[in-house]
């Protein structure tokens, strides 16, 4: 593919292509080109290459926490950025490997089968009025609810009682883009400021009350090796248990539908072997993943990766949604395999900042699949009344319209 000035433009001022309906070719041009590309508008290295984004994500010499260092320098202390410096995404060295095997610890007492169920039921509530032939939106009908009430179920928080925190959602994450102005940096604030009110009542309530659920288990007993306060607190669950779920997993429902829309022998095959769940599951997740670049860090010393010098104090993040189709690593990466394997997508970012929600957003995944292998025949998507969404490095859709048959 020859790559016109526009798009060449396009990728040098936002590398993720906001709301581009298949920035798949233009990567792979930009890729064989040089693997790692320095993009101009964000001011910062980009890694499309897959072998390249692995040895960033493992790399210590890359720091989140310096980069957040030129955020604050750039728009001022008392900044949505110099709170994420609080943040477990943010941390590096033994800070982040301390926090980050208390919030594991949380994750892990989820009880899987049980959430599993509770996902089954919610769903088969969803689906059960749905008429065969009609066009729905599958954002309400679905995508958008279900992390809300799973991580409501899990926090011991009501879906109801979280309206005004869901409106910031988007401000709260984009504030962990690649590209940062006044906008995005005071929506960051404006998000943090409502979680704060929304939250940290709750964090003191579970301080005086535990309960059975994952917030009472971050907070902790005194025999912890590890104390947090309301703001660490509030700042883990914003992201890592709130933001992170309700953004990302909408959109990855949204992409597994247009897929399966596309091409409907895949439902009929699941059908059939319904064994193959899983293997769908990383596949939705390599080809098409909703988001589709890591959060930035800036290097300590001057590193090579691939055959790119980059100095001391440059940016730099991985574009997985590249690094998925990288053809060194997987054959025939522009088709859809739903029986692939091995399948070592980065879409989970392994190594040091390895997602903590990735048994959760599987799981809410291959529950919707199941639902829709066990219930209709066919699935399809008019694109054209669909409407994608236009946000820094996340992929997917803001209203996606569906016929169930």
């Amino acid at each position: 593919m020859i790559l016109s000035s526009p798009e060449r433009l396009a990728f040098q001022q936002d590398p993720c292509l906001p709301g581009h309906p298949d920035p798949y070719p233009i990567y792979a041009t930009l890729r064989e080109e040089n693997p790692v590309q320095w993009c101009e508008g964000p001011g910062l290295w980009v890694v499309l290459g897959h072998p390249e984004c692995q040895a960033h994500m493992r790399d210590d010499r890359c720091s989140r926490q310096d980069h957040l260092d030129k955020l604050i320098q750039r728009f001022g202390d008392e900044r949505i950025f110099q709170r994420q410096k609080g943040d477990l995404p943010f941390m590096d060295d033994k800070v982040h490997g301390r926090v980050r095997h208390h919030v594991m610890a949380a994750f892990r007492s989820i009880d899987l089968e049980a959430l599993d169920q509770f996902c089954i039921e919610f769903l088969r509530q969803r689906l059960e009025g749905v008429q065969t032939g009609e066009w729905i939106d599958l954002m309400p009908l679905l995508a958008n609810p279900l992390p809300v009430v799973v991580t409501g179920h899990l926090m011991g928080v009501p879906g109801e009682q979280q309206g005004q925190v869901l409106e910031h959602v988007g401000g709260f994450v984009r504030a962990r883009g690649l590209t940062q102005t006044e906008a995005t940096a005071s929506g960051g604030d404006a998000a943090m400021d409502v979680y704060r009110r929304f939250f940290v009542p709750l964090l003191q309530e579970r301080r005086r009350q535990p309960g059975d659920d994952v917030l009472s288990r971050l907070i902790g007993t005194p025999q912890d090796a590890i104390e947090l306060s309301d703001e660490q607190l509030l700042l883990i669950v914003s992201s890592n248990f709130y933001s992170a779920s309700i953004y990302t997993v909408p959109l990855l429902i949204s992409n597994a539908a247009l897929q399966l829309a596309r091409e409907p022998a895949l439902l009929q095959r699941l059908k059939q072997e319904p064994s193959l769940l899983n293997s769908c599951v990383e596949e939705l997740l390599r080809f098409d993943p909703p988001a589709q670049a890591l959060n930035v860090s800036a290097v300590r010393e001057t590193i090579e990766l691939g055959s790119c010098r980059i100095p001391a104090g440059d940016s730099v993040t991985a574009l997985v949604g590249a690094a998925n189709r990288d053809p060194r690593v997987f054959v025939e990466p522009n088709r859809f395999l739903l029986d692939r394997q091995p399948n070592p997508h980065l879409s989970f970012a392994p190594g040091v900042h390895q997602c903590l929600g990735l048994h959760l957003a599987r799981l809410e995944l291959r529950a919707v699949l199941r639902a829709w292998v066990e219930r209709f025949e066919r699935l399809e998507v008019d694109e054209a009344r669909s409407k994608r969404l236009v946000g820094d490095r996340f992929r997917g859709f803001e209203r996606l319209m569906i016929r169930f048959s």
